[in-house]
């Protein structure tokens, strides 16, 4: 009985594994890259008015 399980769920896994992601999980997924390289371009730019002495921001 065990041994059908572990097959059974092994199938099941294995079958999901190879499927694409879903387009829409990709799209959010590049959402989610293109804020966080804005945020990090906007840290860059905090960092480098720290830096000059300009902290108008």
């Amino acid at each position: 009985m065990n041994q059908q399980i572990d097959d059974n769920l092994r199938r099941v896994y294995s079958d999901a594994s190879s499927e694409p992601v879903p387009e829409r999980f990709t799209r959010l997924l590049e959402q989610l890259r293109q804020q966080e390289q804005g945020v990090r371009a906007e840290d860059q730019a905090e960092d480098h008015r720290a830096a000059s002495g300009d902290d108008d921001h």
